[in-house]
């Protein structure tokens, strides 16, 4: 067999390891996005186990991405929909996103007037670019409609990092009222930090509960136990941005009333949500409010 023969023969099967890898699943971003940031310098990368998450205004960052947002319109049977536009306005499409966390796009969507809600979700791909989504019946039951922040972040299958991107929205209401489909089941029964201080790690303790304080097991939501997200209260041009966080390891997660803990690097100063999204059963989302210090 000649050089040229041995060369290409390596070079395909190259290809075909790099090509299978590229389509593993990565729950923990440990195996090909361990070194995907959403800050190309001092970024902390956004799923893993005990590591930090960091309270970002995608908008600052400037990636080069456009996030459009069209909310569902219930009343006229329309889903909601959405565009994360690149260079000379060019949908990202189904596979130029790799998967993180079990998922290609992860969607937070945070309803600020009309009433106060959150939603984590998953877009899927369309031929036209476009990403469609659902919004949750309990989410969706009895909503008055109002005004919405979107925040989007997937990881790039063409550079392995994270990109982040926002956008306002607006949803008209329901028109009609529908009960809900289920009443909440859980709560929590007691939330913590380590310290208060800004700029600084803080450890984030939840214990959960079902609604009369029984025993309740979590099931496994996206590779991990749970996510969470952190908003500032308040929801002016100069505090917006988020926190996307996985529970880190510290114990008490399988207990009868569990526990799940967050790494946070502090935010500024200020007064801020923490919205807790677990699953035992269906999903289920609580939140405490807490302040950061300076």
């Amino acid at each position: 067999m000649n050089a040229s023969k041995q060369v290409g023969i390596i070079t395909v099967i190259a290809l075909a390891i790099f090509i299978a890898l590229r389509n593993l699943p990565d729950t923990h971003c440990a195996l090909l996005h361990s070194d995907h940031q959403p800050v190309m310098q001092n970024g902390v990368e956004f799923c893993g186990v005990n590591e930090e998450a960091n309270f970002y205004r995608p908008k600052a960052l400037n990636y080069p991405f456009e996030l459009k947002v069209e909310m569902p319109d219930v009343k006229a049977g329309k889903s909601g929909k959405l565009w994360v536009l690149g260079a000379h306005q060019h949908p990202v499409l189904d596979h130029e996103v790799a998967i993180s966390h079990m998922q290609k796009l992860h969607l937070h969507l945070r309803q600020i007037t009309g009433r106060e809600g959150y939603v984590h979700l998953h877009p899927q791909p369309q031929e036209d670019g476009s990403w469609t989504f659902v919004l949750p019946p309990d989410f969706q039951a009895n909503n008055p409609g109002g005004n919405f922040l979107a925040y989007v972040d997937f990881v790039s299958a063409l550079s392995n990092r994270s990109v982040l991107a926002e956008a306002e929205a607006s949803m008209p209401g329901v028109g009609v009222t529908t009960p809900l489909v289920s009443p909440p089941r859980l709560k929590i029964i007691e939330s913590s930090l380590s310290h208060q201080r800004a700029g600084e790690v803080a450890l984030c303790r939840v214990k959960l509960s079902g609604v009369n304080e029984e025993s309740l097991k979590l099931k496994p939501l996206m590779g991990t136990l749970g996510h969470a997200v952190v908003f500032s209260r308040l929801t002016d041009e100069a505090h917006r941005g988020y926190a996307h966080l996985h529970p880190s390891l510290e114990g008490g997660e399988y207990d009868a009333q569990p526990t799940l803990w967050f790494r946070l690097r502090l935010p500024p100063a200020g007064d801020y949500q923490f919205w807790v999204h677990v699953n035992d059963g269906t999903d289920q989302y609580l939140k405490f409010d807490f302040t950061v210090k300076p």
